[in-house]
């Protein structure tokens, strides 16, 4: 009896050390198995990173896409001739008429630094004009680049105004000197359409 139960004992001990040789073998198959899923899926999550890296331009702030490339446009150092003004803070109202014969009436304006001016302008014309804002190295930058075929991205020192409509523009003037106002649709700069905004010291 005594030796029929270790037979027995050494068998069940067999079985198990089977068992468990099958159960590793079965482990380490299902293993291999999810690894050869996991590494297409890493794959495919690697690529989608690096498509949406900071590199992508479809990540940048429409600022920076928009007026990137103007150097006297908004930016670290802002405007050399004054900064966008708050209506709540207007000084002065001037009323401006856009006119097919490439003037601006009135052609003149005067004001006192640190004045905050909002300009209603109107288009009495049958064409498109623009009222834009700046010193006279910035009108001849913009003036450039419109006529290299550059579109400029609307800024906060101009508009655009469409036949008979009626826009304003509403800035403070910081620094002593002469800022001029422009239009730069095809030819009308140059053809003399632009006035003069004269400040005070």
């Amino acid at each position: 009896m005594r030796k029929c139960a270790r037979t027995t004992e050494c068998r069940s001990r067999s079985s198990v050390r089977d068992i468990g040789a099958e159960d590793t073998t079965a482990s380490k198959e299902t293993k291999r198995g999810l690894i050869r899923k996991l590494v297409p899926i890493g794959f495919t999550l690697m690529v989608l990173v690096s498509a949406c890296g900071p590199g992508d331009p479809t990540t940048q702030s429409p600022q920076e896409s928009e007026h990137g490339g103007h150097a006297m446009d908004m930016g670290e150092k802002g405007f050399a001739f004054g900064e966008p003004g708050n209506q709540s803070e207007v000084d002065l109202m001037v009323e401006i008429s856009a006119l097919d014969s490439l003037e601006f009436d009135p052609e003149t304006l005067e004001v006192q630094p640190g004045e905050t001016i909002t300009f209603v302008v109107t288009n009495d014309g049958k064409n498109v004009h623009e009222f834009v804002l700046g010193d006279e190295s910035y009108q001849q930058e913009h003036a450039a680049e419109m006529s290299g075929g550059e579109q400029m991205g609307a800024g906060a020192n101009q508009i655009e105004i469409e036949p008979g409509a009626t826009k304003s523009l509403t800035w403070t003037f910081t620094q002593p000197g002469e800022v001029l106002y422009g239009c730069h649709e095809p030819g009308h700069y140059e053809g003399g359409m632009v006035g003069t905004i004269e400040m005070g010291s």
